[in-house]
């Protein structure tokens, strides 16, 4: 099976904010809730039971780690480079033997037991080669729902070997 891909900004944001909520996002509330009870611990010891500065430690605190998160995520358009190797057309070759890439920068092939796993977003599929790494095929370049799930399978065949 071969796909022309053309990765953009976009695609490549949809992917970084895939990655952080199913990865990033709860070990950033959890750490933020440890936070947050040592902050109303601190306030509770050494101010006592002040019902205002616990609801305005709370709104300012909850609000800053909302902003935190937003901002992020919203960074993450500006990261791949103009003329860097993510933001580039490249061919795929799906086979049962491996995965073969030719881009106007680089051209290799992956062996299937290099793909870790497939997650599908609401945009894209996304072929993990390692935790953080990705090869991303966006969904706008299937013809319709038959060759997606020809390529779903595909790739569940070969990455279960």
């Amino acid at each position: 099976m071969k796909i022309v891909v053309d990765i953009t900004r976009e695609d490549y944001s949809d992917f970084a904010k895939h990655h952080f909520m199913k990865n990033g996002f709860r070990k950033s509330i959890i750490l933020y809730c440890i936070a947050f009870i040592i902050i109303q611990l601190y306030f509770l010891i050494n101010y006592g039971i002040n019902l205002f500065a616990i609801i305005f430690s709370t709104v300012i605190f909850w609000l800053t780690c909302f902003l935190l998160i937003y901002f992020r995520l919203k960074s993450t358009k500006k990261i791949p480079l103009k003329d860097g190797s993510f933001l580039s057309k490249t061919e795929y070759e799906f086979s049962d033997d491996k995965i073969l890439y030719n881009s106007e920068n680089s051209q290799g092939a992956v062996n299937w037991a290099k793909v870790k796993k497939i997650e599908e977003g609401k945009n894209a599929f996304y072929l993990y080669i390692d935790s953080i790494v990705a090869y991303v095929i966006p969904k706008r370049y299937f013809n319709n729902e038959a060759e997606m799930i020809a390529f779903q399978s595909l790739v569940n065949r070969n990455i279960q070997k």
